[in-house]
């Protein structure tokens, strides 16, 4: 599959910025483009295993060790929306006090090493040429156009593979720590070509039902007052080219071929996340997945797209907000 063309990059980063530009003109806040909705910024450690086999044992792999982290939980849609409606959830993970050159490190960033994770195991665009078509739909409303990109009037085009890895992608959630991540697109580790994941390790909470719209944040919230947490961090190593493709990020990658390995453990104290300056900070922070060691390169041309877009748009968004993104390590 052909990398994304550099004007695909552009008009696709550029649309992105413009609507978030428009949301922020009507609402008075500039939000992501996507995942706008946090449910809280959580502190972490991540402690990477001591009996990894010497395949896995690069970059941030390299050296058993354990790295200060934050974790921000989220919703995926566009739009704010209640936690009852089924939707994609994130798990973007910084890590910090890492040490090395980064592909890509914005002021006071130069020591983390973001991890990107939704709770689907696949992306739902195939190609830039289809991410750009997608855009320019889902920037028009009403929100029936974006429908268009998939089932259009010419049934010889209808993107039925993109429209069955989107619905089945969007899941009602009970509790964001019980609930399993992926990062849908493949990178590098090493020689190898890897996908990471994060599972739940905790024994889960029983949550009765509730009509509250916020009430993921709500049951984060009271979880981390109660006690401790932990994920498992894993890889997947890519075992056949042909069926585990690193350009076509629609494309789950069968774990009976190509198990996941753990390669290290995130360690979730118990805390109050509830705070004003958590909630100060949990907007303005950026996350990218080329905030990376170079031996973890990420690959395929949705991670070139989002190079761009996501620079664009956290610059945006501070621009507006006038604030700077990031500042990580000031957050208590």
């Amino acid at each position: 599959m052909a990398p994304a063309d550099p004007r695909q990059v552009e008009e696709i980063a550029r649309l992105l910025a413009n609507r978030v530009r428009q949301d922020a003109a009507r609402s008075g806040i500039a939000r992501r483009d996507a995942h706008p909705k946090p449910h809280g910024l959580v502190s972490a450690r991540f402690e990477v295993s001591a009996d990894l086999p010497p395949a896995l044992r690069h970059g941030l792999f390299a050296t058993p060790r354990t790295f200060p982290a934050w974790i921000r939980f989220s919703n995926g849609s566009p739009r704010v929306q209640s936690d009852r409606r089924p939707d994609q959830r994130g798990m973007a993970i910084k890590v910090m006090g890492v040490p090395g050159e980064k592909l890509q490190s914005d002021p006071g960033e130069e020591l983390a090493h973001d991890l990107v994770l939704a709770s689907a195991p696949c992306f739902f665009i195939r190609t830039a040429d289809d991410y750009v078509s997608f855009v320019r739909a889902q920037v028009k409303r009403p929100a029936f156009r974006v429908l268009a990109f998939f089932v259009g009037p010419n049934p010889l085009r209808w993107r039925l593979h993109e429209l069955r890895a989107l619905i089945r992608s969007l899941k009602r959630t009970a509790d964001l720590l019980d609930t399993r991540y992926w990062s849908q697109v493949p990178y590098r580790l090493g020689p190898n070509i890897v996908k990471y994941s994060a599972r739940p390790a905790s024994t889960a909470a029983c949550w009765p039902s509730s009509r509250d719209p916020q009430f993921l944040r709500t049951r984060l919230i009271e979880r981390l007052k109660q006690g401790p947490v932990a994920f498992d961090f894993l890889v997947q190593v890519q075992t056949d080219t042909r069926t585990m493709p690193s350009d076509d990020a629609t494309v789950e990658w069968d774990e009976a071929r190509a198990p996941f390995h753990k390669v290290a453990t995130i360690h979730v104290p118990r805390q109050d996340i509830d705070t004003a300056e958590r909630w100060a900070t949990v907007d303005r922070l950026a996350f990218s997945p080329w905030h990376c060691l170079a031996e973890h390169e990420p690959l395929g041309p949705m991670n070139q797209i989002r190079r761009q877009v996501y620079l664009l748009v956290a610059s945006t968004r501070a621009e507006i907000n006038g604030q700077r993104e990031s500042q990580t390590t000031a957050v208590g």
